[in-house]
């Protein structure tokens, strides 16, 4: 019973935690500086919701393939500025971020 409770709390404050961040992100207090070379142009898609076809005609990269490639990656293949590619993720994830006390 004692595994069950420290488990439910356990999990509950990693939710917390993530609600409270969510909620910064949305009010524009902290940028998406989460944003880590090793993600992936899918994963980005997934997680932030923004389409991986405007992520590669943004960073100029080929509509598609490589799907495992990681941001890091990319930048090198590419010749991007690795802090520029992924400050330009960064807008695009903060565009579709909808403003605080928006409808959902």
């Amino acid at each position: 019973m004692l595994l069950g409770l420290a488990l439910v709390v356990g999990f509950g404050w990693r939710a917390w935690k993530q609600v409270q961040f969510n909620q910064r992100v949305a009010s524009g207090d902290i940028k998406v500086e989460t944003l880590r070379g090793w993600m992936t142009l899918p994963y980005i898609e997934q997680v932030y919701g923004v389409p991986q076809v405007q992520l590669r005609q943004a960073l100029g990269l080929p509509a598609t393939g490589f799907d495992d490639r990681s941001v890091h990656d990319w930048s090198e293949e590419a010749n991007l500025d690795p802090v520029a590619a992924r400050r330009l993720i960064e807008e695009m994830i903060l565009e579709r971020t909808p403003p605080t006390g928006a409808a959902k």
